[in-house]
């Protein structure tokens, strides 16, 4: 039987990616990787970032191309001061170089704003162009900027920043084209959004609608098909995005409580996407 597990350790060797290679980092050949044997179960009960990162670390522990050398490594200036933290430190085993691996899985839904497009999450406090601008700006650059701050084995050793970032794009539902900005892979995953109080109009009485929990949002829906999801129905109050798999349709939707984006302050895109 398919558990949850499988799938979503699945969906991290299939893609696609969300983003494409960065100026800063080029992404990590993670399908050079595969499944755990014998299969590893994961706690579904924690934050989804966290979940994803136990769920790489388990494919990078069985393989036999890299070493995970560390995972969530705290970068301290002093016992005071913590400047960041590196998802991964990996050793490629052939070649024996060290990579430090920065990892996500995002969800962006696509809203035409007064000074153009902009791309919250569910948590519209968070949006594509911030993510990218940290992951640049910050993250990626903690092994340059503060090698001294590593562990005293790793300090003089080359370490090439990598990174993959996992996710799904949702247009609105009456867009006339597909959302496309710089670093946005075109082939990654998509769906649509809607409003709350638009279902009822967009979508026959006799739609079946299905929660996909938060826990299996990285999941295509190719991958969940024998796994069995709660019902939803669209009289039902939400105050929060709810994922969705709609009949047979083979993209997700989400659901946004009638009041998003405007509920939460999310800042409008850099006019270039990095800087």
């Amino acid at each position: 039987m398919t558990s949850a597990s499988q799938v979503l350790l699945q969906s991290f060797l299939e893609g696609p990616l969300l983003a494409t290679d960065l100026p800063e980092a080029a992404t990590f050949p993670f399908r050079k990787l595969s499944l755990p044997d014998p299969a590893t179960e994961l706690n579904p009960n924690q934050k989804l970032g966290h979940l994803c990162e136990d769920a790489f670390a388990a494919l990078l522990d069985s393989s036999t191309d890299y070493e995970l050398l560390a995972k969530n490594l705290q970068i301290q200036t002093d016992i005071h001061t913590t400047v960041g933290e590196l998802d991964f430190l990996i050793r490629d085993l052939e070649t024996g170089h060290l990579i430090h691996l920065e990892l996500a899985t995002k969800f962006y839904l696509a809203v035409e704003a007064k000074d153009g497009l902009t791309l919250p999450g569910p948590d519209a406090r968070d949006n594509f162009f911030k993510k990218l601008k940290h992951l640049c700006n910050h993250q990626l650059k903690l092994t340059q900027q503060h090698p001294t701050a590593l562990p005293e084995e790793y300090q003089n050793l080359s370490i090439v920043p990598k990174q993959l970032i996992y996710g799904c794009l949702f247009d609105h539902f009456l867009a006339t084209r597909q959302t496309e900005t710089e670093f946005i892979n075109p082939d990654c995953r998509r769906g649509y959004w809607l409003n709350v109080e638009e279902c009822a109009d967009h979508f026959p009485r006799d739609t079946h609608f299905q929660i996909i929990p938060k826990h299996l949002w990285p999941v295509p829906l190719t991958l969940l098909k024998d796994l069995s999801l709660d019902p939803w129905t669209p009289n039902t109050p939400i105050n929060r995005c709810l994922m969705l798999r709609i009949d047979d349709q083979p993209i997700p939707y989400f659901i946004t409580p009638s009041d998003w984006p405007t509920f939460q302050q999310f800042n409008s895109p850099p006019t270039s996407g990095l800087q």
